[in-house]
């Protein structure tokens, strides 16, 4: 448009605030995979054991249904840490496989189809870009760990009586801070892998490898060795010992002679050095321009 004939007016209307613009790419995302059937039945799959541990809750507190139904369980029906700890591991693993379904469209296909120079134009940072993406992840993952946890949390306090709530307080903690830290590895883990990996049933393929490939070799550096530091590499299994200590519980859920020697400084250590590890894959990959050379 010819700029003597004044027809071109600036925009005007109100901006997206600087801290909150990278929800713009988390809001877009999200639409695409809700528009997904199979993500969707993924995720509603996700949902349904929370349907049974919420069943049991509501059994544990009700005699009178216990009389009726005539259900006999050993030791009697108990809500309280063991229960939290299978809450969690159970969904933290169905979060893993969400993560490998969801994760390889969020950055393959901006790569793919030479977006992200787009992207970067913009007043996107590299930074906020990776934030926007692990958003997407963070929030997704979040509603099948710790969100459905407190509200189990929350339905057995307003269920239970003696002061239960006061005497268990303590678990909010290790609900919301394990989850958090396994979200936040797989979504790197994750956002890494797609990254560098196009196709989607490849890059699904190598997020299961990054996580049972180490633990091979760390079974492997055990038996030869006759140590147990091997299970530095094994990351559900040092997730498992976080979350161990983190509802404290006894040694019989951790593997005797094994994984309970691994001290808890240095599970959180590993954890940390593979987040950092993503993000100096993703700080590599993630370029405004591709240099081509012939």
């Amino acid at each position: 448009m010819a700029v003597y004939k004044r027809r071109y007016h600036p925009y005007h209307g109100p901006l997206t605030p600087e801290q909150s613009r990278f929800l713009v790419l988390t809001r877009y995302a999200l639409a695409e995979l809700f528009r997904s059937r199979v993500f969707v039945l993924l995720f509603v799959l996700a949902l349904v054991p929370i349907l049974f541990f919420s069943a049991y809750i509501f059994l544990a507190n009700n005699s009178a249904v216990q009389l009726f139904l005539q259900f006999q369980v050993a030791g009697g029906f108990s809500v309280g840490n063991k229960f939290f700890f299978t809450l969690i591991m159970i969904q933290t693993q169905l979060a893993f496989l969400l993560s490998c379904w969801v994760c390889p469209t969020l950055v393959a296909g901006d790569l793919v189809n030479g977006a992200l120079p787009l992207f970067l134009s913009r007043p996107f940072s590299r930074p906020e870009y990776v934030l926007g993406k692990c958003a997407v992840i963070a929030l997704l993952l979040s509603l099948v760990t710790w969100v459905p946890g407190l509200v189990l949390f929350s339905l057995q306090a307003g269920l239970a009586k003696d002061g239960w709530t006061w005497s268990h307080l303590w678990m909010v903690v290790p609900i919301v801070c394990c989850s958090t830290v396994w979200i936040l590895m797989l979504s790197l883990v994750s956002l890494a892998v797609s990254a560098w990996v196009k196709l989607r049933i490849v890059a699904t393929g190598v997020i299961f490898c990054a996580f049972l490939v180490p633990a091979g070799l760390g079974a492997i550096f055990n038996a030869i060795m006759s140590t147990y530091w091997g299970y530095l590499l094994n990351f559900s299994e040092l997730f498992r010992l976080i979350l161990v200590k983190g509802f404290r519980l006894e040694s019989e859920f951790v593997v005797a002679g094994g994984l309970a020697q691994v001290p808890l400084f240095a599970a959180w250590i590993m954890m940390i050095l593979v987040c950092v590890f993503s993000l100096y894959i993703l700080n590599a990959r993630l370029q405004a321009r591709e240099v081509v050379r012939g």
